[in-house]
């Protein structure tokens, strides 16, 4: 049994991993991660963004039309932490 801040690390790296870790790196500034805890596993997301910024203004947008042209999504066992991807839109 895996606790849930384990699990939040081993998505998260499974996620940079899958889309590219030199990718995510490099749009940091424009990418977002997200975690939710389902019962038996942690559901993780990595989206990145790597178009140039459009919208003027302050503040923190969060809409259901924000998109990520890359985003890695994936679920975290807590039996044994093993990693299942439940979707991947990566750079190729």
């Amino acid at each position: 049994m895996i606790t849930i801040d384990k699990a939040q690390k081993i998505g998260l790296n499974a996620c940079i991993d899958k889309m590219g870790r030199e990718f995510v790196e490099k749009y940091q500034e424009s990418s977002s991660s997200a975690f939710g805890d389902r019962g038996d596993y942690l559901y993780c997301f990595l989206g990145v963004n790597n178009q140039p910024e459009t919208r003027s203004g302050e503040g923190l947008l969060l809409t259901s039309d924000s998109q990520f042209p890359y985003v890695a999504r994936c679920k975290v066992d807590y039996e044994d932490g093993r990693v299942s991807f439940l979707e991947c839109v990566i750079p190729t």
